[in-house]
């Protein structure tokens, strides 16, 4: 009898220990494919910023970094000045427009720019109202760039301080972070060559309290190609409350839509969402 009570106490234990284990990988497959959204979003802001700088400063230009996947029909922008700072506001409207890469953009843009010289310059965007498929977006992005005019690259450095909430309109977290990203142009005319280099440090808590940090090494950093609009390639290293680690690898440069995850113990993939290019 006792013996019988022992193997039915194991095997509960171990169902339970399953199941546990099963659901913080769960967990983590949610909270690494969230992150994969947003770091997604992040890059994608300095073609924003790019576009409203080819759009609302200059006057229109044959390329930006990005063409016109953002800044398409239906999009509205307004330019005034004030003392040494260019204001401009881009209004995606109360229904949305759908940009060139897929993603459907409502609410507002507010991009602040100053210019020390032609190769000098400081950049804000400020998210008012602002929702990308059903994640609305508030807070801010500082980006003080230095151009490499003869290399058709710019450095940025990078402080985010932004709140994504999710769709269902309860899940949400906060990001605070301070990167560095290279922006590389390729060929005049394609798009297809352009590439946004990112590395760096992520402070990221979520709507429970719970605090995780991100490590993105120089040596291995994020590499986003522009079209189709996707991570690629590069490192991240996710550090939890409980001291656990994930490491997230983009792959080799590849577009195939998917990252692969390890916990040390585990290893699993996790499909990133795919900017359409139609």
């Amino acid at each position: 009898m006792k013996k019988l009570l022992f193997l039915i106490s194991f095997a509960l234990i171990f169902a339970v220990s399953c199941d546990k284990a099963e659901t913080q990988l769960a967990d983590n497959n949610d909270l690494m494919t969230q992150d994969a959204v947003i770091e997604q979003v992040s890059a994608e802001s300095n073609g924003i910023l790019d576009e409203i700088i080819s759009f609302g400063m200059f006057g229109v230009q044959t390329k930006a970094i990005w063409g016109e996947r953002f800044l398409s029909e239906g999009v509205t922008l307004t330019v005034r000045d004030s003392a040494s700072i260019r204001i401009v506001t881009v209004d995606f409207g109360t229904a949305g427009v759908k940009g060139a890469d897929g993603k459907v953009r409502s609410g507002k843009l507010v991009g602040y720019f100053s210019v020390t010289d032609k190769t000098n310059f400081q950049q804000k965007l400020r998210y008012v109202g602002y929702k990308i498929d059903g994640y609305q977006y508030s807070g801010e992005v500082i980006r003080v760039i230095t151009r490499q005019i003869d290399l058709h690259t710019q450095q940025a450095v990078i402080t985010e301080n932004v709140k994504v909430v999710f769709p269902d309109g309860v899940k949400f977290v906060t990001r605070v972070a301070n990167m560095t990203r290279v922006i590389m142009n390729g060929e005049a005319g394609t798009l297809e060559d352009n590439f946004v280099k990112t590395f760096g440090t992520i402070s990221i808590t979520n709507e429970l309290g719970a605090v995780y940090t991100k490590t993105i090494a120089e040596a291995t950093p994020l590499m986003f190609k522009v079209i189709p609009g996707e991570i690629v390639s590069g490192v991240a290293k996710i550090t939890q409350r409980n001291g656990r680690n994930i490491t997230a690898d983009y792959g080799d440069g590849t577009v195939d839509n998917t990252a692969t995850l390890t916990d040390g113990t585990k290893t699993w993939t996790i499909q990133l969402r795919r900017v359409q290019t139609t």
